[in-house]
């Protein structure tokens, strides 16, 4: 499927802008493969490694739904991240903030779900009736059950009844509204028709400004009774095009009398044809690379489902700077990029509000935070959860104490920095608050935070004192460890340090453009020191606010059925970050003599916790001696 979309593209004659661009978006290595070996795994039109369990998800709860949509949501990551991206950038903020999308063939909801946060209305719309309810499901599990409406019709260009035949996509079916003539017509379903005009015009939707066609075999029937919304609204469009169709879809757009120009979503290098050149190129770039190309001419695209995006040329998108490379966002031009990426977003004034910030918290094994973790975000507008793969109670302890957060499940634990990017990643906020289950932040904490960046503009990091469940204050901040060593007493008032705790932190972020703020090498700890010291280096400066007190309870965050491996996992990944963090940025020889030199002091440390026996201690004790045991001493 994915050989012949390349060599389709490369055929495209290669005028000016026509040169595949790499949107530097990456397929990680798990979801690569898994669909790389999906067309082995499949039997019989079913998916067999899932299991019986995963046949039920037509008749699951909205939690199980959130799962089943993670799990296959991955076959349109690469179509949503571009979508998401196009429309934030050729719409603005306002307009998504008050116009609908359209998700036209829903099934159960991805696209609804990953992108209607950006919109003021959801319209989700199925013609089967078990899709249509999963959909509402998913929707409602992730807090947009108040702006979603869900409907269950087929679109198409005639009103009343069509049939509908079901054809089976492995453990998937896809539904076609059938033509005049098809044969089995018996066996097909009588299921409700109307066109798109005619729904727009029966929700009273007062602006259109994305749509998402889903809906296999019969688009071109679709767009001709969309002609109209299209004329109006001018929206940008998704279409999943079935095979040869695409030149007929677009003479059908051309229509409208609105121009277009057409981009496809291709993953994989166009470039690379054979099967190990794809493959290849994905081992050097960290997962499978996603490529934009646009269409020109009269291409009949072979390649079956391919995401073909449709923008208005009136906005008048450079898509060239839409996707800045990390070593272009490094650049001088990066401020330039953010400014053009996010043209909305405004710093706080004045008087700070808590809808300019979003709280990101990362859990794992952290129900027993949630309760109390709740009670302090309870009135924030903007809470966004990030799950290491949790196996307690987290997940729904979280849906009944903060019901409206936004929750990314990830499926393992890939560390807090990684977790924290993929949050920021999506915050629309121009500050992001980064809290540890263990900490209590409540709102006019967070307000004095905002009117501390607010007096200090340049700041790209601000942190308050922490303190310990005692009332006594933590060493929350210092100057970069490499460099000098902290002395004297507390802060009196504001002031610029080098260092700062990780667990507290407001982000201004316009100040990293890729917002990729942590290096997901450190698993877990020192993440924030290496952080500011990046800061630091770069000129921008990491704010301590002492008057803002937080509780911190230490080592709090994570408890999960199993103590002791906890305390095990705690000392391994300290000390191998440790050595890490030294590797970074002074040098392999430093790292090695560092870590010689810890080897015998964490076995020391090991043999006199076995005479003074602590179980938690002895089990992080250990961790320590396997942690600088294993280190790498090069970065």
């Amino acid at each position: 499927m994915e050989g012949s979309a390349a060599s389709t593209l490369a055929k495209v004659p290669h005028e000016s802008g026509t040169q595949p661009i790499d949107t530097g978006l990456r397929v990680s290595f798990k979801v690569y493969w898994y669909k790389l070996l999906h067309p082995l795994l499949e039997r019989r039109g079913r998916f067999f490694l899932q299991g019986r369990q995963h046949r039920r998800y037509f008749v699951m709860p909205g939690d199980y739904v959130s799962g089943y949509t993670a799990k296959f949501g991955s076959f349109e990551a690469e179509e949503i991240a571009v979508a998401r991206q196009v429309c934030r950038q050729a719409l603005g903020a306002e307009r998504l903030a008050h116009s609908t999308m359209l998700d036209l063939g829903c099934h159960i909801g991805n696209y609804s779900v990953e992108l209607g946060a950006d919109f003021g209305a959801v319209v989700a719309v199925d013609a089967v009736q078990s899709y249509a309810h999963v959909a509402r499901a998913n929707l409602a599990w992730n807090g947009l059950e108040g702006k979603s409406t869900v409907v269950c019709a087929a679109i198409s260009d005639r009103e009343g009844e069509v049939r509908l035949h079901m054809e089976r996509h492995g453990n998937l079916g896809h539904a076609r509204v059938s033509q005049d003539g098809d044969a089995n017509q018996d066996a097909a379903t009588i299921v409700p028709a109307v066109s798109l005009d005619a729904l727009v015009r029966r929700l009273d939707v007062q602006d259109v400004s994305f749509i998402k066609f889903d809906i296999e075999g019969h688009e071109i029937a679709a767009l001709n009774g969309a002609l109209q919304t299209i004329r109006q609204h001018a929206p940008v469009i998704q279409v999943e095009v079935d095979k040869g169709n695409l030149p007929a879809v677009l003479r059908q757009v051309r229509q409208t009398g609105v121009a277009y120009e057409a981009w496809q979503v291709v993953r994989g290098n166009p470039a690379c044809r054979g099967g190990l050149s794809r493959l290849w190129t994905a081992l050097c770039a960290g997962g499978n690379p996603v490529f934009v190309q646009q269409l020109t001419g009269q291409e009949a695209n072979v390649r079956h489902l391919p995401c073909v995006l449709l923008v208005p040329k009136a906005v008048r998108l450079d898509w060239q700077t839409l996707f800045p490379m990390h070593e272009v966002a490094r650049t001088a031009r990066a401020a330039e990029l953010v400014a053009t990426l996010e043209p909305n977003r405004k710093p706080c004034g004045d008087h700070p509000s808590l809808n300019d910030v979003t709280a990101v918290v990362v859990t794992f094994n952290s129900a027993h935070c949630i309760e109390h973790l709740a009670k302090s975000l309870a009135t924030w507008p903007h809470v966004t959860i990030v799950d290491n793969g949790s196996n307690d109670r987290t997940r729904d302890l979280v849906a009944q104490y903060l019901p409206r957060a936004r929750w990314i499940g990830l499926d393992d634990n890939l560390g807090f920095g990684a977790a924290n990017n993929q949050a920021l990643a999506q915050v629309l906020t121009p500050y992001a608050l980064l809290v540890n289950p263990d900490c209590l932040v409540g709102a006019k904490d967070a307000l004095a935070l905002l009117q501390t960046a607010h007096h200090w503009p340049q700041a790209a990091v601000i942190v308050p004192q922490l303190m310990d469940s005692k009332g006594r204050l933590q060493l929350n901040y210092g100057w970069p460890r490499p460099r000098w060593i902290s002395r004297g007493p507390e802060a009196q008032g504001p002031l610029c340090v080098g260092n700062a705790c990780g667990a507290v932190m407001l982000l201004r972020l316009d100040a990293m453009p890729t917002r990729e703020w942590f290096d997901t090498r450190f698993f877990l700890y020192y993440e924030d020191e290496d952080l500011c010291l990046r800061l630091f280096a770069a000129g921008l400066p990491v704010v301590v606010e002492p008057s803002v007190r937080v509780v911190h309870v230490n080592r709090g965050s994570v408890r999960g059925s199993r103590p002791l491996q906890v305390e095990y996992l705690r000392g391994m990944h300290h000390a191998m970050s440790k050595i890490l963090f030294t590797a970074k940025h002074q040098g392999e020889g430093a790292a090695s003599r560092q870590r010689r030199l810890a080897r015998l002091q964490s076995v020391a440390v090991l043999l006199l916790r076995v005479l003074l026996p602590s179980p938690r201690h002895l089990a992080r004790a250990w961790g320590r001696v396997v942690g600088f045991w294993h280190a790498p001493s090069s970065y």
